[in-house]
């Protein structure tokens, strides 16, 4: 994708690891490209809460639903490491879907990718109960981050629960919930270590029967 360079120099914004881009339900007539860095977008799921839905790099871009549907904010914007952005606001936005083929193309691409994202979670919401989701999510962590043992994964309860927060959406407490639920029924287990390891062998594909 093409862009000139007096363009470019004149809408490039610098972040900081930490910064806040936009906040949800803030009003927005901006969007973004990346140039440099990460950056995640978080969703609120309650009042302490959000969920990553996504983590964009660069070449990627967001927030432009403000300009689109002029709405507020869907979403949360944050810079997780030091990361350069183009800034597009409507005008420029409009004269490089005109004049820039590639830009438009990408577009397309990225406004076809948001529906389709947008129908896998809606699905996932309509399929899958609570204890589902965490443990999904828990075989998830367990092959990036446990400790492989010959009986299974050992996974940290509070690094476990920290993680799901941040990626699940789900409150502190609920997680704490869920998990003593599946520890109960017997689909996960404390490990030899003690109350602060969780033990789980990863069942692809499982579905749990609601309690």
């Amino acid at each position: 994708m093409k862009i000139e360079k007096k363009t470019f120099e004149q809408h490039v914004r610098l972040f900081d690891q930490g910064a806040v881009i936009f906040r949800e339900n803030d009003e927005g007539s901006e969007m973004f490209i990346i140039i440099q860095g990460l950056v995640e977008i978080r969703k609120t799921t309650g009042p302490s809460s959000s969920k990553i839905l996504t983590t964009l790099q660069k070449g990627d871009m967001f927030g432009e639903m403000a300009i689109i549907e002029k709405q507020p904010r869907s979403a949360t914007a944050v810079a997780v490491q030091p990361t350069r952005v183009l800034v597009l606001n409507e005008k420029l936005y409009e004269s490089m879907i005109g004049s820039n083929p590639d830009f438009a193309r990408k577009m397309n691409r990225v406004l076809s990718e948001r529906i389709r994202r947008a129908d896998a979670i809606i699905q996932n919401i309509l399929t899958t109960n609570r204890q589902n989701q965490l443990y999904a999510g828990l075989v998830q962590y367990a092959k990036e981050s446990g400790v492989q043992t010959f009986k299974g994964s050992r996974v940290s309860v509070a690094e476990f629960t920290s993680w799901a927060v941040a990626h699940l959406g789900i409150s502190e407490k609920d997680v704490q919930a869920i998990t003593a639920q599946l520890l109960k029924r017997g689909v996960i287990a404390f490990s030899a270590r003690g109350k602060d390891e969780i033990l789980i062998e990863p069942r692809e594909g499982v579905v749990l029967p609601e309690a």
